[in-house]
């Protein structure tokens, strides 16, 4: 039960309403002492003053010894509550009502006394206790026998050791009863208000705590039914953060399982694209091998170049299969860097032009040529431009033409490759950026791997901005994506 939240808060709660009924027991205890200390010396500020009138201590301006040792006695018996000390001017104790050995001073401090006979002293005022090396205490003092010329002082304690004693045993029980009935007061409404309090949040959270539960249980793929409370404290924040937070591990879970699906229907695709190549491969090979005495120049520099196509083919589609790999990675970053889009776009034409030229097809760059630098990686940009190029002259014929055209907006470049080719129906245009897709019923069956469309979405994705297709059968096909200008 301890281990509880709830109980930990009420443990808590009660440790420090304790400690605050102590405290507060001892601050009244204090100020009652000083309450008390001010009573005591105030009510018998003029008692010293009073005893060397009643008991005619002073005749002929003379101390009388004899009247003074009855004052003594008499004390000691009637009240016994205060003190009586004869001091010469210089302090020391010349005389004093107490018993025999119980007084440890020989000389108390003048300087509460000076400043009790000028008469503006503030109560309460602290004098030496001579029968206590380092304890004060209220007191009444007078000059004697006259003011103007003082031979001494009537010192008087007004809470002797008796009265401490009493005072003591009284305070002792003051205070145990004090204390208990505020603590225990303190103690019972804090906690009350405390666990009324702490109820309803510990309440949410539990019931917070028994959802992620359930959440982990499921293995994080059955989203629980999360309560939100309505509010903008801390802990509904907490609801909502961890209801995203789960709704978003949900998502997460079911694009992953999506792609595991969609990996393995690759995989299987895979299997046929590169068992079909490797096997002509091998079935060329073998032949060459086999029958190299039989056969001519000719048909054996046939068979050769048919090895090296289907070889090549190989090569493409693994090469295609490794960059589609690393741009699934989780830790691939494009090299972001300024440069001139333009400048590339001409670089890339001109690479393609001799392959334009001989099958007819017009290559142009249209639109804006002066723009801005885009901010972006050079070589994954260059990479989507060869596909996307390539691809559009697997898909024109001659007296076709194929035209990338740029367009500044606000803080991008659109990039649009545009040809008059033969076109994409509407069915596979939701279709060509998957993997091993390839349009026109050549799936499986053509001359490129199927992964360039794919690796061109992937590496626009990387760049922060989305690649769109649009497509009239008959009449062309136009891409379109967005780069950051700086």
């Amino acid at each position: 039960m301890i281990q509880s939240l709830y109980a930990r808060l009420a443990l808590t709660l009660t440790l420090a309403l304790s400690l605050v009924g102590l405290i507060y027991a001892i601050f009244m205890l204090t100020t009652v002492q000083k309450n008390t200390q001010y009573t005591e010396q105030t009510l018998n500020r003029d008692l010293a003053k009073a005893l060397v009138a009643e008991r005619n201590l002073v005749q002929e301006n003379a101390l009388n010894k004899q009247a003074l040792k009855d004052m003594f006695m008499a004390y000691m018996n009637v009240n016994p509550s205060i003190e009586i000390y004869l001091l010469d001017l210089d302090g020391k104790i010349l005389s004093y009502s107490a018993d025999p050995g119980q007084v440890h001073r020989t000389h108390v401090s003048l300087k509460p006394i000076q400043t009790f006979l000028k008469g503006d002293a503030m109560f309460p005022l602290l004098g030496d206790d001579p029968r206590a090396e380092n304890r004060e205490k209220v007191f009444s003092v007078t000059p004697i026998p006259m003011i103007k010329k003082p031979s001494g002082y009537l010192y008087v304690i007004l809470r002797g050791v008796q009265y401490d004693e009493v005072e003591q045993l009284a305070r002792d029980k003051e205070l145990l009863y004090l204390g208990a009935w505020v603590v225990g007061v303190a103690l019972l409404i804090g906690l009350l208000v405390g666990l009324l309090v702490f109820y309803p949040i510990t309440r949410r959270l539990r019931k917070l705590s028994k959802q992620v539960d359930m959440f982990r249980q499921s293995e994080f793929k059955s989203l629980p039914d999360f309560e939100v409370m309505q509010g903008s404290d801390e802990l509904s924040q907490l609801e909502k953060n961890v209801a995203l937070m789960a709704e978003q591990t949900v998502q997460q879970f079911q694009q992953i399982s999506e792609q595991d699906s969609k990996r393995r229907d690759l995989f299987a695709s895979l299997s046929h694209d590169l068992r079909t190549p490797l096997a002509a491969l091998h079935g060329y090979l073998e032949t060459l091998q086999i029958k190299a005495d039989d056969l001519d120049k000719e048909k054996r520099d046939e068979y050769t170049a048919r090895a090296i196509q289907f070889s090549n083919r190989l090569k493409d589609l693994v090469d295609e299969l490794f960059e589609m790999a690393k741009l699934d990675t989780l830790d691939v970053a494009p090299h972001m860097e300024p440069f001139s889009l333009p400048e590339l776009v001409q670089d890339i034409l001109q690479q393609f032009e001799p392959n334009a030229e001989q099958l007819n097809i017009m290559l142009n760059m249209q639109g804006d040529t002066h723009i801005p630098f885009v901010q972006a990686d050079i070589a994954l940009i260059q990479r989507v431009f060869e596909n996307l190029i390539g691809n559009a002259l697997r898909h024109v014929k001659q007296g076709d033409s194929i035209s990338v055209l740029l367009q500044e907006g606000e803080n991008s470049v659109s990039v649009s490759i545009v040809d008059t080719g033969c076109g994409i129906a509407n069915d596979a245009l939701d279709k060509i950026f998957d993997p091993l897709y390839q349009v026109n019923n050549t799936h499986r069956g053509g001359e490129h791997a199927g992964l360039g469309l794919a690796i061109v979405k992937r590496i626009i994705e990387l760049h922060q901005s989305s690649i769109e297709v649009s497509s009239v059968e008959g009449e062309g096909t136009r891409f379109t994506f967005k780069l950051a200008i700086l």
